[in-house]
């Protein structure tokens, strides 16, 4: 009997202890176990929030060594910086659960067993909750234990195989229809197709003895979303950006990466860069290659397999013996596209001079104009007085370039001041300036009603002119945060 009253007491009091944390909430994220160092891994956070709404902040805190990139925010504002991941709803999805979604990198450099925490905040009752996330453990290997890819084993060739037999996958034309200074997946990774019939193909084109052009097209369908081109390109080359087709374009040691946060509209997407061999000596060398991508909110992806080339002068006199090749690649005779080039400048040079000789007023008069025209597209940021306090703006958009005002008025039909701030790599537009959130709120509620049709626009907060989160603006300020 003293026994099941017991039992009953410690039910009554997990009871309580599960009223007074706000109900069943629960946070998981799936890190793994091990990570080399120089690789990256994707991470799933499940997040059973029950009917909690309203601003929230998951905060992940990451050792020296590792980073965060967004993948799937889930409506939050994402940030990365001094080893903290903050994703931030303004209002948590309406679904009692729901998951986000990151990659976790690790540098070269990273190495013994580190600790992942973090915290998930959020506002019930009017009242700032927070309940901590459950330490997770990583192992990041020995120091300077770097993972590299694995051997590649040569595929054996039968003897009674012709050149017809071996095929390109630039294209499945036989390989004696192909400069043989570029032998696609003559050994090496095989390519193969990703889920959704997605799939990739690359064409090395030399250009110089000491240099390719190298385009890589995939064949996506009607995928959208994220996705990454990572190519794996010889050690001591330089990958040169061309033609990005809107992705974000990256190197680091061996890898070059192009990576979108949302695909082209076309089935199709090409990229294009340039290989330069430095001071590597003459002989064969390997692209491998894969590409990821989000399908169905799971990870998949398509391997490019492997392209060999040569570099030095192999790849220019293997061209030159058999023009029927050069032409049905297009690739020119370097040094007759350079005496083209040459030819072409010439000509330009000697127009423009005769031009300038028949009309100097005339070009000095289109000079002008065009210099108001730069002049009257070009934003002159203003230079504020330096902010005191906490104070609250209104971003509308964020980009990697930086545009006018006429930008503004073509896109989203605003013809209002704006101020420019560059913040963790990015240009980002900003309006206003106000002492109380409740402003701030209410015109981020005017633009979405005006139409303007603005990425966002969301509310932002600064403390003596050092961007903050809006929750500790509100803290500071004791202001209370307002639907």
């Amino acid at each position: 009997m003293l026994n099941q009253l017991a039992l009953l007491i410690n039910v009554i009091g997990i009871l309580i202890v599960e009223v007074l944390t706000g109900g069943p909430l629960t946070i998981n994220q799936n890190i793994p176990a091990t990570l080399a160092a120089g690789t990256e891994a994707k991470v799933t956070v499940t997040i059973e929030k029950g009917e909690i709404t309203g601003f929230a902040k998951l905060q992940i805190d990451l050792p020296e060594g590792l980073t965060a990139t967004a993948i799937e925010t889930k409506g939050a504002s994402f940030t990365f910086a001094d080893g903290k991941a903050k994703f931030i709803w303004m209002s948590l999805p309406s679904t009692p659960s729901f998951k986000v979604t990151y990659t976790l990198s690790a540098a070269a450099s990273a190495s013994g067993v580190q600790r992942i925490g973090g915290r998930f905040s959020y506002i019930e009752g009017n009242e700032r909750k927070v309940q901590e996330l459950s330490p997770s453990t990583i192992d990041l290997g020995a120091p300077g234990a770097v993972a590299v890819a694995e051997p590649v084993l040569e595929q054996a060739i039968p003897e009674d195989a012709s050149a017809n037999d071996i095929v390109s996958a630039a294209g499945a034309a036989p390989f004696g229809k192909i400069p043989v200074a570029v032998i696609d997946n003559a050994s090496g990774i095989a390519p193969m197709q990703g889920a959704g019939g997605v799939s990739g193909t690359r064409t090395i084109t030399p250009v110089t003895e000491k240099e390719m052009l190298v385009e890589v097209v995939v064949n996506k369908g009607s995928i959208r979303g994220f996705g990454k081109l990572q190519e794996v390109v010889p050690d001591g080359f330089t990958a040169i950006e061309k033609n990005s087709a809107e992705a974000i374009f990256t190197t680091q040691g061996r890898i070059a990466k192009f990576v979108w946060l949302n695909l082209p509209a076309g089935n199709e997407v090409k990229v294009v860069y340039k290989l330069r061999a430095n001071e590597r000596p003459d002989g064969e060398y390997t692209i491998d290659g894969e590409f990821g991508y989000l399908l169905n909110d799971e990870t998949q992806k398509a391997v490019l397999g492997s392209s060999k080339f040569f570099v030095g002068a192999r790849a220019l006199e293997t061209l030159a013996q058999d023009p029927a090749n050069v032409g049905q690649q297009n690739v020119e005779d370097p040094a007759l596209a350079l005496r083209l080039k040459e030819e072409a400048e010439r000509k330009a040079k000697a127009e423009a001079e005769a031009a300038a000789r028949a009309s100097a007023a005339e070009a000095e008069r289109a000079r002008q104009q065009a210099a108001q025209e730069a002049a009257a597209q070009r934003v002159t940021p203003r230079v504020p007085a330096p902010e005191k306090g906490v104070t609250y703006k209104v971003q509308i958009t964020a980009a990697h370039r930086e545009v006018g005002k006429s930008y503004f008025k073509a896109r989203h039909q605003f013809a209002g001041d704006f101020q420019i701030e560059r913040h963790q790599g990015w240009i980002k537009y900003v309006t206003g300036g106000y002492a109380e959130y409740k402003d701030a709120r209410d015109q981020r509620v005017n633009y979405v009603q005006a139409g303007h049709n603005f990425p966002g626009p969301f509310v932002t907060a600064y403390n003596n002119g050092d961007r903050i989160t809006v929750q500790e603006a509100l803290a500071i300020s004791n202001q209370r945060w307002v639907q």
